[in-house]
């Protein structure tokens, strides 16, 4: 059985997760202790409405989306999160939570929650995107996994198990519960086992 708070408890995880946060550390930086934290993101409590603003603020959307967990928003900003360089790997941004002065991009119309940017510098991806152009996908870190029937035969967002992060056109590999990685640019990556897969869902041309 479910606790009362669980849909609330996995949003407030996602979003630590989304932030690459240890209980500890998220709960420092909330000002709280890492039980609290534990308490949450289990469901067996809530915050109060001084910290669920907080916890809004943090993950950019409006108070009553991220207490009842509506998955459609409007006009919102969101940091970008990473740059996509060389061979289409994605340097992550040192600071998750974006300090003053983060460059900062509007989400996708009706985006969901766990929206991430990154940006790709230089011409590395010709011809498929410029630099400049910013590749938006979903990354909500409480599903994970690779969903082929949605990620083979498109541009994705991977993480390689053990690996790095990368953007690619994702294709079934030749053994099970591996895929190949192809790029216009680079050799084709074989047969890797993939730690999380999001498709590309929406591209702002420079």
């Amino acid at each position: 059985m479910r606790e009362p708070f669980w849909e609330l408890g996995h949003r407030i995880k996602g979003l630590r997760k989304q932030k690459g946060l240890t209980q500890q550390e998220f709960a420092a930086k909330l000002g709280v202790t890492q039980p609290t934290v534990h308490r949450w993101e289990k469901g067996a409590f809530t915050p109060d409405d001084k910290m669920l603003e907080v916890l809004s603020d943090m993950a950019g959307v409006p108070t009553a989306v991220f207490r009842y967990g509506e998955t459609r928003v409007g006009r919102r900003m969101i940091p970008i999160g990473g740059y996509v360089g060389a061979g289409g790997e994605v340097s992550a941004i040192a600071d998750p939570l974006g300090g003053n002065g983060a460059e900062e991009v509007e989400a996708p119309p009706d985006s969901g929650l766990y929206m991430v940017a990154v940006k790709v510098r230089g011409d590395v991806m010709l011809p498929g995107y410029a630099d400049g152009d910013i590749l938006f996908y979903g990354r909500d870190p409480g599903l994970g996994g690779v969903d082929p029937t949605a990620c083979v035969g498109r541009d994705c967002v991977v993480k390689l198990v053990n690996g790095p992060t990368l953007v690619k056109r994702v294709a079934q590999g030749g053994a099970r519960n591996t895929y190949l990685l192809m790029s216009f640019v680079a050799e084709p990556i074989v047969n890797v086992r993939l730690e999380w897969a999001s498709p590309v869902r929406w591209v702002k041309r420079r």
